[in-house]
């Protein structure tokens, strides 16, 4: 079927769509004294985004992998379709999960190894036609089925990836905002919208977003 290749498309890609003004720390002083913050690459550097692209990383590929597997053996039944679905979206399997995943990878392929071998046999018995008739049964239900598995995982990917940018976006700007106060900045603005402008914090900003519990 090819879809899973449309997973390439989405990727972590953080974006900081802020505009303007990054945060006025409120301080006041004879002087205004702004800064300049690179958002985007605060995020990107820091131990959260790094662990968030890690994990979206991880995510992505366990779910590619099963729409890839299940487009070379598409003669699983239903249930073990439904238990690889399930164990591959499972946070934190364990030890035992995996095991299940192989095991049952195992059984496919060898059905798969079958329904080739039944496809190229001429004189099959009545049984053999049964079993290949149940095989090409469940390569219908399985096409099916990975078209939706894959609208499911495209929409779950994009919806974790956004929640995570928004918890980027809000935990960097009280970075931001710590050391602004900290040192005195009344603006602090992000650095798309100035891209020239003195007294750059992104280092202190990753700092203080990394010491954040």
């Amino acid at each position: 079927m090819g879809i899973s290749s449309k997973f390439d498309q989405l990727g972590w890609v953080f974006a900081a769509a802020i505009g303007g003004i990054m945060l006025a720390s409120g301080f006041q002083g004879p002087t205004d004294k702004t800064g300049v913050v690179d958002i985007g690459s605060v995020v990107d550097k820091s131990t959260y985004g790094q662990a968030n692209s890690a994990h979206f990383t991880a995510m992505k590929a366990a779910r590619q992998g099963l729409l890839e597997f299940v487009d070379q053996n598409a003669v699983l039944t239903t249930e073990q379709a439904q238990q690889l679905h399930d164990l591959t979206v499972k946070e934190n399997a364990t030890d035992a999960d995996k095991a299940a995943i192989t095991k049952t990878e195992a059984d496919v392929t060898a059905s798969t190894k079958n329904y080739q071998a039944l496809s190229g046999k001429t004189n099959l018995t009545p049984e053999e036609q049964t079993q290949l008739s149940e095989y090409s049964h469940r390569a219908e239900v399985m096409q099916q089925t990975q078209q939706r598995w894959y609208n499911e995982f495209m929409s779950s990917l994009q919806d974790w990836s956004d929640q995570k940018k928004l918890d980027s976006i809000n935990k960097a700007r009280n970075a931001v905002q710590t050391v602004a106060k900290a040192q005195g900045y009344s603006i602090v603005f992000d650095e798309s919208v100035a891209p020239y402008g003195a007294n750059d914090l992104s280092d202190a900003a990753l700092q203080a977003m990394n010491a954040q519990k």
